[in-house]
């Protein structure tokens, strides 16, 4: 009977760490499964005035400002396709990455990150997403009665920036979509001229939406009609405020964004 009860104690003994090592492994599964967020859950404790502060105080004065001949001269939003027409941008941001590498690193960069979201658009990435409209985390929708975007970011309108969208003729379309992509930092369009913002072009920070639709900036010859119907059918806005989106939906992804044009 000594013998069991001895037995008994060394088999506890030897058992307890195990047990704590087991207990310990459930505690920690528990609290992961309760910290677990749903793939489009919103950033609760985002900070929009800061991200927008930091996103303006970057690479100030950085950038030259260069001569810029990417594009294609005869391309339309709404009319051509878009697969030839963002085959000839990859040839010439190939051959611009080679000219500007010696002049220009900022510019460089640009071409480069430019490159980088052709690609990924072109080969295989398509957003995708569970929400629509202002169930997603990031959405703009813009108001062509008032020229006005309004931006929200989980839910909560943050800021309000005013637009051109497309003149008599070249109305913009009304829709509600997930944006298609891809998005640009560099962008010009050479058939509807109007400058060269910093060596960015005349279409900077560019996040195309639909069938060649781009919400994108503007150059300082534009700023005074912001608020008016003024542009060939994309949506105008200041380059800081298109800087501050084209980051947004970097950081939500366009499988959590959605634009919504209205009459």
């Amino acid at each position: 009977m000594i013998n069991r009860s001895i037995a008994y104690q060394r088999v506890k003994i030897q058992l307890k760490p195990v047990i704590l090592f087991v207990a310990a492994l459930i505690y920690m599964g528990a609290l992961s499964s309760c910290n677990e967020q749903p793939k489009n859950s919103r950033h609760t404790s985002f900070n929009y005035q800061h991200f927008k502060d930091s996103v303006l105080n970057t690479d100030k004065g950085d950038v030259c400002d260069a001569e810029n001949c990417l594009d294609d001269e005869n391309f339309v939003p709404g009319r051509d396709s878009t697969s030839g027409f963002f085959e000839r941008l990859e040839s010439n941001w190939k051959e611009e990455e080679a000219a500007v590498a010696k002049n220009s690193l900022p510019l460089q960069k640009a071409v480069q990150a430019n490159l980088s979201a052709l690609r990924a658009f072109r080969y295989g990435f398509r957003a995708g997403g569970g929400c629509r409209q202002q169930e997603c985390p990031l959405y703009a929708e813009v108001d062509k009665s008032e020229q006005v975007l309004h931006l929200y970011v989980d839910g909560e309108l943050v800021d309000t920036y005013p637009v051109s969208t497309g003149i008599k003729g070249r109305e913009t379309p009304s829709f509600s979509v997930r944006p298609s992509g891809p998005i640009f930092t560099k962008y010009t369009s050479k058939k509807f001229p109007g400058g060269n913002y910093k060596g960015l072009g005349n279409m900077p920070y560019a996040v195309f939406v639909k069938g060649g639709y781009a919400i994108h900036g503007t150059t300082p010859g534009n700023f005074r009609r912001l608020g008016i119907r003024a542009s060939h059918g994309c949506i105008r806005l200041h380059p800081d405020n298109a800087k501050v989106f084209t980051e947004l939906v970097k950081q939500y992804g366009l499988g959590n964004t959605w634009v919504t044009v209205k009459p």
